[in-house]
């Protein structure tokens, strides 16, 4: 086998041997041929070959139902109801209370978060909080942009000054007549 190496660097240095730096491009010397050795061994850096797994049936995976199964959306969480919702126009804003947090939404400001607590009088609700009241009368009330009616009157007051709106349940008036 070393023979075969030497043999093969020998032929290349005889051949690089008649060199010189003028190229010599004539037919005779251009079609001249120069042993090539190949080395028949196996490189020492490969693995060797993988055979398939002894389990595969007419050369296919196993597969399973869960296999084809798309895989599965995780489960979407539903955004809790709010405990209450009020709007107004002129200008536009809305409430959201869920739990002890009332967040005022305008298309000019920031949304603004406020801690508060629920009080219940004899005709109305109030959500209170350090800056923040909104007080709910029960009674129809139309919001001045559609023909729908709400079941409550509202007003929010806070440091920019006093929103009044509707709020509770909203009536469309698509309702059968009962």
């Amino acid at each position: 086998m070393i023979g075969l190496r030497l043999a093969g660097l020998v032929a290349m240095g005889a051949g690089l041997a008649g060199c010189d730096s003028k190229p010599n491009n004539d037919a005779a010397s251009v079609m001249q041929t120069v042993p090539v050795v190949v080395n028949s061994a196996p490189p020492e850096n490969v693995a060797a070959p993988v055979s398939p797994p002894k389990n595969l049936k007419n050369n296919r995976f196993p597969v399973s139902r869960e296999t084809l199964a798309p895989p599965k959306a995780p489960p979407v969480k539903a955004q809790p109801q709010p405990d209450y919702r009020a709007i107004g126009t002129e200008p536009f804003w809305a409430v959201t209370v869920r739990g002890t947090v009332a967040t005022l939404e305008r298309p000019d400001q920031g949304a603004v978060q406020f801690a508060v607590a629920r009080a219940r009088e004899k005709r109305t609700i109030r959500y209170v909080g350090d800056g923040f009241a909104m007080t709910i009368s029960q009674g129809p009330c139309s919001d001045g942009m559609s023909d729908a009616l709400w079941s409550d009157r509202v007003a929010v007051a806070f440091a920019d000054g006093v929103l009044k709106g509707c709020g509770g349940e909203r009536d469309t008036g698509d309702s059968p007549p009962g």
